[in-house]
């Protein structure tokens, strides 16, 4: 259907609009339109790296299941109408059973990768979360280039949380919107085939940083650098000795060249500048195959450190070729499922003592491995040889490694705030405007019980009207006759006399509740006062023959002793602005009307007398004694003055 922006509608056309949708969508029966691409069930995840096209992973989250997607071609990124066999595919194969189907598209960008520092006069950390909006809105206002706009590329903040005084606190991290209509035509498509499609754009860098604990079981003692090799750029990351995080560098590849020539000189000149003495170097071969020549390179500008290149996938980064479309088997590259729970069923190898250390590591490393790793050195060797690092981060904390690292500063901080995870393309704000929210869609989905329930309320309303019409003209005054007139006027009088009566006198005049009130306030928070004793009374003062109206006046007697501290608050207490100023604030907090000083002449008068106490104990810090008589009066035209019977 034809959407307009509500904007621009009438409400009387938004509201129609909006029942067209609640008819013709499941918008109000499917709470998955409404959640994060994270949150539904069923997740597409897709990791785009290089222009040989894409690999792709399913998973179902209430299963804990996994099964390899499809791969998506450079046609299909550039046209994604293309991919209209493949959504298909999926919804047969996964959805067309469920009764609320919906699916969960996150895309890894790892295809590019640029920071930028942020200005001089935004370098404070306390102002992070407010800089982790304005970059979203407008991020030249807060980075050193100004001339950056959001149109042509997402910009995103991340911390450096083990950055000390002085030092950069954090990063901008921007991707560039070409993935922007894949991700659209996505949603677009789950609208027009009535099923949400939810999406989110993360940077795979940033998601493989967050994942390190599954890798590294102990944090090197001098600290370490991870050098994260994708085939057009190598992200470097540095890390104190306590394991977290204190800066990110980036390194384009130019030309054919496997790696940026200035690597090594790159993380030998930054460690030396972030003052970390031979930290160990972990080159990430993320591309598949480890860079010919990176590793000694650095060995050669660091002989003191230790360079390790691990290999954390056995997933392939390029795609040769298109998908087969012979079947929905192929077509989907649907392999066995596979589920968490299969890492608790890998055999541990047991050294024999008898083995030569050399022999038994051979025997225990895992094939496609650079430097030899054993099977219980790591658990989710079985998980990485079937989905990619980066999608293990997304969907697995950190802490199921059972790393110490994991526990640092860095990666608490990481995961529990979701910097890694930041959705770069989000939907557009005029995409998510032309659809009600989902409490407006619950209230048009109720509509037509609200109708019934007016109809029905009309109805009964009508037999009420009736029913008491019925017993109105049973009432006796329906026999009314003109000689009991006087009579029952006189008796409607004196009911209205006592009526008027009862009512003035049960006005609020003495609230003890009040009281207490202008005793607390009168001496807020004084430990330099002692009361002793407090009393309050009222009275009437002249009842004048023939008048309906006594007036009557307050009393209130405070006795006790204070500090010479207390002196000054006694003094501007006995004053008519200081007695007037504290009624007024009685007044406000409680509502108590008759403590209200300015109507009808009630402000009180104070009278406050001093003695000395000094004769009477020399210990003693309460050098004076006072006695405070406030009185206050009702008369003249005063409503709450007495009515007299």
């Amino acid at each position: 259907m034809e959407l307009r922006s509500p904007a621009s509608l009438s409400l009387p056309k938004r509201y129609k609009q909006a029942v067209a949708l609640n008819k013709k969508t499941s918008r109000s029966s499917n709470p998955d339109w409404y959640k994060d691409a994270l949150g539904i069930n069923l997740q597409l995840h897709i990791f785009v790296g290089s222009d040989s096209g894409a690999i792709s992973y399913i998973r179902n989250s209430k299963e804990s299941s996994w099964s390899k997607g499809p791969n998506i071609s450079p046609e299909m990124q550039a046209n994604p109408a293309l991919m209209n066999d493949i959504l298909g595919g999926i919804y047969n194969e996964h959805l067309s059973k469920e009764s609320k189907p919906s699916l969960g598209v996150i895309l890894y960008v790892a295809d590019e990768f640029s920071t930028a520092e942020l200005g001089p006069e935004h370098q404070n950390p306390a102002e992070i979360e407010e800089l982790r909006k304005l970059i979203i809105e407008n991020p030249s206002s807060i980075l050193e280039d100004q001339t950056i706009s959001n149109e042509s590329h997402s910009w995103r903040l991340f911390p450096y949380p083990g950055a000390s005084g002085g030092n950069s606190f954090a990063t901008a991290i921007s991707l560039s919107r070409k993935h922007d209509k894949l991700l659209s035509y996505l949603r677009e498509y789950g609208r027009e085939n009535n099923f949400p499609i939810k999406t989110r754009a993360v940077s795979a860098p940033l998601c493989t940083i967050s994942a390190l604990p599954w890798l590294l079981e102990h944090t090197p003692e001098n600290g370490f650098v991870t050098a994260l090799h994708y085939p057009r750029f190598t992200v470097l990351a540095f890390f104190n000795t306590h394991g977290d995080l204190i800066l990110i560098r980036t390194l384009q590849h130019h030309g054919n060249a496997p790696f940026a020539p200035n690597t090594a000189s790159a993380i030998n000149t930054t460690a030396v500048s972030l003052e970390l003495s031979n930290p160990h170097v972990f080159i990430l071969p993320m591309a598949g195959q480890p860079p010919m020549g990176l590793s000694g390179s650095i060995s050669s500008i660091m002989p003191n450190s230790e360079v390790i290149t691990l290999s954390p996938t056995s997933s392939q980064l390029h795609i040769p070729t298109a998908p087969s479309a012979a079947g929905k088997k192929e077509l989907l590259g649907m392999t066995r499922p596979w589920k968490w729970s299969d890492l608790t069923a890998q055999t541990k190898l047991e050294t024999d003592s008898s083995t030569p250390a050399q022999e038994d590591q051979s025997a225990s490393a895992i094939p496609g491995v650079t430097r030899p790793w054993r099977v219980q050195d790591m658990a989710a060797t079985a998980m990485l040889s079937q989905v990619r690092l980066e999608v293990v981060s997304t969907t697995s904390p950190p802490t199921a490694s059972n790393s110490p690292l994991a526990e640092s500063h860095t990666f608490s901080t990481l995961v529990r705030e979701m910097w890694p995870i930041q959705d770069f393309l989000p939907e557009p704000q005029d995409e998510t405007d032309l659809y009600p929210g989902q409490f407006e869609m619950k209230i048009i989905k109720l509509s037509r019980l609200i109708k019934l329930t007016a109809a029905v309320a009309v109805i009964g309303f009508a037999g009420f009207t009736g029913f008491d019409f019925i017993k109105a003209k049973s009432h006796k005054a329906w026999g009314y006759t003109p000689g009991r007139a006087q009579t029952e006027l006189s008796q409607l009088q004196n009911d209205s006399a006592s009526y008027t009566r009862w009512d003035n006198l049960l006005q609020e005049r003495s609230l003890l509740w009040s009281n207490m009130e202008l005793l607390t306030r009168m001496f807020p928070e004084q430990p330099q006062v002692n009361i002793k004793d407090f009393s309050y009374s009222t009275q009437i003062t002249s009842a004048i023959k023939n008048e309906k109206m006594a007036p009557f006046s307050r009393t209130w007697k405070i006795t006790g002793e204070a500090t010479d501290a207390s002196k000054k608050h006694l003094f501007d207490l006995n004053t008519k602005n200081g007695i007037t100023k504290l009624f007024r604030e009685v007044y406000k907090a409680t509502g108590d009307e008759s403590f209200n000083p300015d109507l009808f002449k009630r402000a009180p008068n104070v009278d406050i007398t001093f003695n000395s106490t000094r004769s009477r104990s020399t210990d003693s810090d309460f050098t004076i004694s006072f006695d405070i008589n406030i009185v206050q009066n009702f008369n003249g035209n005063d409503p709450l003055m007495i009515t007299l019977k």
